[in-house]
């Protein structure tokens, strides 16, 4: 039958997909338990660059304060740092604050005012041509950032390949409520791929914060894309098809705010997955004959439609099995499934015993809920899908800030 087909067909996407990140994540938290970092361009000795660190402003009145806070503490030169708050047309008085930065702090804070907002990759390539540094260095405006993160980041530039650092984000506000714990165990799992895709020599994006990048590179490959919802991962594309290096550096921490309310994890989702797809379809044309880490990128940017196919799965199976239940490959893809299923959340638990201390039942049976959360991802996904094939007008909507508190204890490996 060709339900049957369809399930086997759709079935073997998944395992494919599973069984190909299974060594790298395995990879990754074998480095995310060791301190140092594997790479053969890291040199002692102090490496300080010009820099120039913009920060896109639109309603972060609530934040400001401790990310400037946290900047002003920063173990680096001040002669060598500029400052760019872009003031994008803030309603809550966001402007006001970025003044009074510049006023107290002359040389050093430089406020860009707009009236009107055209999203974050707009404002970056405004700050980016006003920018006098030789690495440009952008943070959300929710940032709070480790005060070491300068100089871990900046030593990686003396390697001439080198385009950009991504630095590791963690979320602050973790144990506000279920979601905000949930998110916090994908930002984990996600930072696992990170550093077994750093390991291998595989495709490493940039994630929209923390982020490093040599001005000169960027200008090179063409600058921002102002018409990307995800500017981040669309130009670290574009960055590798020229051949340029990108390293995801773990020691290099910010703690930035997890969307605590649902309808504000699903506006940002929705834009992130629009992004990656709409990426995934342009850099197709990017491509001149095979590349391993073009490649590797292909199926990153493709997770959207992993997360979609997987949630099709399990019922269609199901159905199936129900249609023709005396199918012998029907009922051996069912079973297959649910140890696939249950292999996964064991996985997230297993995670959780290694790197969380102490270790506490309640964190192991919130993370049992991961699996909702999947389904809910999943949901986001194949609206943006549809959005997308629809040709629904999009536009960059900054994800609220709610200054969530401060963490009991540090998040893990902070």
């Amino acid at each position: 039958m060709l339900i049957e087909i369809i399930v086997v067909i759709l079935f073997t996407i998944i395992v494919s997909w599973s069984i190909y990140h299974t060594p790298i994540m395995i990879l990754g938290l074998m480095t995310f338990k060791r301190r140092k970092t594997f790479h053969n361009c890291l040199m002692s000795g102090a490496y300080e660059p010009s820099v120039s660190v913009i920060i896109p402003v639109k309603n972060g009145a609530k934040t400001l304060d401790r990310l400037m806070a946290s900047l002003l503490a920063m173990d680096y030169p001040r002669k060598k740092m500029e400052i760019i708050f872009v003031e994008d047309g803030s309603t809550d008085g966001s402007y006001e604050i970025c003044k009074s930065y510049e006023e107290k702090f002359p040389g050093l804070v430089k406020v860009l005012h707009r009236d009107q907002s055209w999203g974050k990759p707009d404002a970056l390539s405004y700050a980016t041509g006003r920018a006098s540094g030789e690495i440009l260095v952008v943070f959300d405006v929710d940032s709070v950032i480790d005060s070491r993160a300068f100089k871990l980041a900046l030593r990686w530039f003396r390697d001439e390949r080198v385009a950009a650092v991504q630095g590791r984000t963690i979320s602050m506000n973790f144990r506000s409520n279920l979601l905000t714990w949930l998110v916090y165990l994908e930002e984990l799992w996600f930072s696992l791929i990170l550093m077994g895709r750093q390991r291998l020599g595989l495709f490493t994006p940039l994630t929209g914060n923390c982020m490093f990048i040599r001005k000169s590179y960027l200008e090179k490959v063409g600058g921002w894309d102002c018409n990307s919802l995800t500017e981040d991962v669309e130009l670290s594309v574009r960055l590798i098809k020229h051949g340029y290096v990108i390293i995801y550096e773990k020691e290099v921490k910010c703690l930035q705010e997890a969307p605590a309310r649902l309808k504000h994890l699903m506006g940002q989702r929705n834009r992130w997955y629009r992004g990656y797809l709409e990426t995934l379809m342009k850099s197709f044309h990017l491509l001149r004959g095979f590349d391993l880490k073009f490649f590797d990128s292909v199926i990153l940017l493709s997770s959207p439609i992993i997360a979609i196919l997987g949630q099709i799965l399990y019922p269609l199976v199901i159905v199936t099995s129900m249609l023709v239940p005396h199918s012998p490959l029907v009922n051996l893809v069912l079973q297959l499934s649910l140890i696939l299923l249950i292999s996964s959340l064991l996985a997230v638990m297993s995670v959780v015993i290694l790197l969380f201390k102490p270790r506490k039942i309640r964190l192991l049976t919130c993370s049992l809920a991961i699996y909702m959360y999947w389904w809910l991802l999943s949901l986001i996904a194949l609206k943006s899908c549809l959005d997308m094939i629809m040709r629904t007008p999009k536009r960059w909507i900054t994800t609220p800030k709610e200054e969530g508190a401060w963490p009991i204890s540090p998040p893990i490996g902070w």
